[in-house]
């Protein structure tokens, strides 16, 4: 209690558990749904860095990436994700850390002759990769308790209707760098079979 009877509350940082969609190849879908382990997406250009990546409640936005990635054979899965500790970008807090450990980045490659990754128009996200896994390593070695996701907002697309600032793709996407916050997996049927 404070002064003059008021309450005061611990700090909620994030919402603990999400419901997630994957979405991926049939095949690939009944394999993890046997148990094998999700392959952790590892490419260069991924913008929330290493992980296994997941539409925050979409599934259908799931449902069309799987389509891209496996015309005529996609599946997505749904699961539980305990957020657990999570690198949380819907909020300010992070803005300024990241910040410094862009300029900390750009400053040794630049002493040693190198070019700082770029992102692309075209989708690919070299920097907020190379920046986000720093920050998820140096948080690591600070702290010695790595972050188990990542969890940020990315507007896409075009405005669903003339001066509309609503995008028709904005999605929320987690990236799970801890397979163990993953459970209650299962195959998402769309009711069209």
């Amino acid at each position: 209690m404070q002064a003059g009877g008021t309450r005061t509350a611990a700090l909620a940082r994030a919402p603990r558990s999400v419901v997630g969609y994957h979405g991926c190849s049939a095949g690939i879908a009944r394999r993890l749904l046997e148990g094998e382990p999700f392959r952790r997406s590892a490419n260069a250009w991924d913008w929330l860095g290493e992980g296994i990546y997941f539409w925050e409640y979409a599934p259908f936005r799931a449902r069309e990436w799987a389509e891209q990635l496996a015309p005529g054979d996609a599946a997505v899965i749904e699961g539980r994700i305990r957020l657990g500790r999570c690198l949380n970008l819907l909020d300010i807090e992070h803005s300024g850390p990241l910040r410094t450990v862009y300029e900390e980045t750009a400053e040794a490659l630049a002493a040693r002759g190198e070019p700082v990754p770029v992102n692309t128009r075209r989708g690919a996200h070299f920097l907020d990769r190379s920046v986000i896994d720093t920050y998820c390593r140096l948080a690591a070695r600070h702290t010695r308790s790595p972050y188990q996701t990542v969890r940020a907002c990315f507007p896409e697309g075009e405005p669903v209707y003339a001066g509309s600032k609503i995008l028709t793709r904005t999605h929320v996407q987690i990236a799970v760098r801890d397979e163990r916050c993953l459970s209650h997996l299962r195959l998402v049927s769309f009711g069209e079979e």
